[in-house]
């Protein structure tokens, strides 16, 4: 009997010894697969700092296209303003020259009957007639002078209107150009 106490703890000890080892090389094989898995971490974690460093670039070039659109934006908005502004004092002057056409016409009109007043009353009107031709002369004059200051406005009027025209077809432009960028910077982003 006591033999046979002698082989049960011997093979009591022989199974505990093979757990042990069993237990060791397991052990040993899970720091393995842990120094595999820390060095795999520190792989991904260099992979994401990239990423994250690349995200940012990538996001910084884009809101410097975005902020250089803006300032186009800005100024293309203030040269169109201004050449607004002159288009309306181009035309406030015509206006102002068409009355003033209309007033001298009127005057001219007025001399002209005048003219024919003092043709039938001869004997008296010599002098009259006199005063009324250089006062038609005058009128004369300056109509030709309103004539052609409206000419010259008229051309300086369209010439504004086509740059108006030409500056906001670089507007938009311009519009397209900074939209594309933002996509290209946007789907750089998200690769």
């Amino acid at each position: 009997m006591h033999l046979a106490k002698q082989i049960v703890l011997s093979l009591d000890f022989s199974t505990q010894h093979r757990k042990q080892l069993i237990l060791e090389k397991r052990i040993k094989e899970l720091e393995h697969d842990k120094e595999s898995l820390q060095s795999d971490f520190e792989a991904a974690q260099g992979s994401v700092d990239l990423m994250r460093g690349m995200v940012e670039k990538a996001r910084g070039e884009y809101l410097a296209q975005v902020q250089e659109t803006i300032k186009t934006e800005i100024l293309m908005g203030q040269a169109v303003n201004s050449l607004d502004c002159e288009v309306v004092q181009l035309r406030s002057k015509v206006i102002h020259l068409e009355a003033e056409t209309s007033s001298l016409r009127q005057l001219n009109s007025q001399l002209v009957r005048e003219l024919k007043s003092t043709r039938e009353t001869a004997a008296t009107g010599e002098k009259k007639l006199e005063e009324v031709v250089s006062k038609l002369s005058e009128a004369k004059g300056q109509l030709e002078e309103a004539a052609s200051s409206i000419a010259a406005l008229t051309t300086e009027k369209n010439a504004a209107e086509a740059s108006k025209q030409k500056l906001e077809a670089e507007n938009a432009d311009l519009m397209s150009v900074g939209a594309e960028a933002l996509a290209d910077g946007f789907e750089l982003a998200l690769e």
